[in-house]
């Protein structure tokens, strides 16, 4: 059982690997963006603070979720930018209260012309929610503060394929099942040997 945790500021690319690795293990992915659009479509962020409580009911929301799916012996990957070591602290030791492996997978974008261009045009199809621009990811970094834990680090400027590659590297897939993904190179079945 593991507790998996992609992190990074916006448009590195968390959600494509964090979902593509859920597809793959079966594994559910919690999004803190899905989840927070959902408060918005529910009208209940209309107070005057509404961002930052927004910001915090995402996070209790994936701990919630994270717990239950641990509480079952499953699984859990949270996507989310997970900027602060409060929130990072609390699932490490969310984790290690139930016995699960502590997986972080940071999603960075080395190449600042890269980045930028990967959030002109993206559209994810988040009801309610709106794509973030790079005014955005520059808030959010004076606020990310670095990971200290041992962690994967995975560059956007990267091809996808070789990022996933990785990724499974370190999770230590060895029950990988045959899987057709369209993230994949040419959409073809990706037959993972074990590792």
């Amino acid at each position: 059982m593991q507790l998996i945790v992609f992190s990074g500021l916006p448009g590195a690319g968390k959600s494509s690997l964090a979902e593509a690795v859920g597809r793959r293990l079966g594994i559910p992915v919690f999004a803190k963006d899905h989840l927070e659009a959902a408060i918005v479509r529910s009208g209940m962020t209309e107070q005057e603070d509404a961002r930052q409580q927004l910001g915090w009911a995402g996070y209790e929301l994936l701990t919630s979720l994270a717990e239950r799916q641990l509480r079952m012996g499953q699984s859990a990957i949270l996507d989310s930018v997970a900027s602060t070591t409060t929130i990072r602290n609390a699932w490490r030791a969310q984790a290690h209260a139930f016995g699960a492996d502590w997986r972080v997978i940071e999603c960075v974008c080395s190449d600042e012309a890269v980045h930028q261009a990967r959030l002109i045009g993206r559209k994810r199809g988040i009801r309610g929610w709106r794509e973030l621009d790079w005014a955005e990811v520059e808030r959010v970094r004076t606020y990310y503060q670095p990971w200290t834990d041992d962690r994967l680090v995975v560059d956007a400027v990267d091809h996808f394929r070789k990022n996933l590659d990785k990724v499974f590297d370190y999770l230590t897939v060895a029950d990988a099942r045959p899987l057709a993904d369209p993230f994949l190179a040419g959409g073809s079945p990706r037959l993972a040997a074990a590792r």
